[in-house]
């Protein structure tokens, strides 16, 4: 008797993309094509509906961005496997990923042979992560002021919004605080940093690719 074959949605907001992938996977053998939706949103009532072995994300997705659909995912269906796809690979973005709740991540530019090798890693129970994924979070881990070493959850919530360009008062609505503990928390990420001005901190914020975050508001 055959084995079943591997279920997939692809959430990706780029339609070509998503097409092309599709074609991709419907070709493969031992793999079906289990639906495709173009944000978040959609990509939740999809899998939901679907329930499918495995989900291609996208992380920079409209409505619902990739990282938390893969936090309602993995709360609302324990056993779907998990491949975040990107273009992204600056450190804030490998940090993101590696605190996430997902199996593996690929930059899109991969080849179909590695793609292959990652859906099948990943159905089979296990990890895949793209050698250039390791090796950049191999080198930031080994930076002394890593930020994720240095700051607070709170801290590090409050400085991915400042690189974004939010207000105090936009900052503390999004996190249920008030724009003067918003401003304690800057002071003291620029002591932790050792940054003298809000614009050493917003050069720091864009080495590390945090301005490349994007977050909705509360309402």
């Amino acid at each position: 008797m055959s084995a079943k074959p591997i279920r997939v949605v692809i959430v990706e907001d780029q339609e070509l993309m998503a097409a092309g992938l599709g074609l991709w996977v419907a070709s493969q053998p031992g793999i079906d094509m289990a639906g495709c939706a173009h944000d978040g949103n959609a990509g939740l009532a999809m899998c939901l509906t679907a329930r499918p072995d495995l989900v291609l994300l996208d992380l920079e997705l409209p409505g619902m961005d990739g990282m938390e659909l893969a936090g309602r995912l993995a709360a609302e269906l324990p056993g779907v496997r998990l491949l975040a796809m990107s273009g992204l690979t600056d450190p804030h973005t490998i940090w993101r990923v590696s605190q996430s709740r997902v199996h593996g991540y690929l930059e899109k530019t991969a080849g179909p042979e590695l793609l292959l090798e990652a859906i099948q890693t990943l159905a089979g129970g296990g990890v895949f992560y793209s050698k250039l994924f390791t090796q950049v979070k191999r080198e930031w881990l080994s930076q002394p002021e890593a930020f994720q070493k240095l700051l607070s959850k709170r801290e590090q919530e409050v400085l991915c919004r400042m690189a974004c360009g939010w207000d105090e008062a936009r900052i503390g609505q999004e996190l249920g605080i008030t724009p003067v503990t918003v401003g304690v928390h800057r002071k003291h990420i620029r002591q932790k940093l050792d940054l003298h001005s809000d614009r050493e901190l917003l050069a720091y914020a864009r080495q590390w690719g945090l301005d490349s975050t994007s977050f909705r508001s509360a309402g």
